[in-house]
């Protein structure tokens, strides 16, 4: 019975170390491309606080607020951050300068860049990439600030 137990607990770690490994390979590569996933995806994580509400789960816009994936909407990160920052000229959107500081609000900026140039498909960019693993950013693709 001990052996059993014992045996049981050695593949039950060895298939967490396996996970772990599979996690990793599933991972983008390092340097830029790691910084940029983790900034889109640390962006995704904001957006699924504060933005999806109004705007949509995948940006793509409701009736209380636009589309952001519209490639004629586009700004750029220093338009963005004003309007995030200090609410929309029309009031309808509320001012986050309270709630978002400017890395945040540069990550949600990378988030839907990457949404409005149909490089990160809808859903967690931690699942839509590679073999349902995290997404990878195209090469040479990066957020026009």
């Amino acid at each position: 019975m001990i052996r059993t137990g014992a045996w049981i607990l050695a593949a039950a770690a060895a298939a967490g170390i396996g996970a772990d490994l599979a996690a990793a390979q599933n991972q983008p590569a390092t340097g830029k491309s790691q910084e940029l996933y983790q900034s889109v995806y640390s962006g995704w994580k904001w957006w699924h606080v504060y933005c999806y509400r109004c705007h949509g789960t995948n940006a793509s816009g409701t009736t209380l607020a636009p589309n952001l994936t519209d490639p004629q909407e586009k700004m750029p990160l220093v338009a963005f951050k004003t309007v995030v920052k200090t609410g929309s000229a029309d009031g309808q959107m509320q001012a986050w300068d309270k709630l978002l500081d400017d890395k945040q609000i540069a990550q949600l900026f990378d988030y839907v860049r990457a949404r409005a140039d149909k490089v990160l498909p809808p859903g967690r960019p931690d699942e839509v990439g590679p073999k349902g693993g995290p997404w990878v950013p195209p090469a040479g693709w990066s957020p026009q600030r």
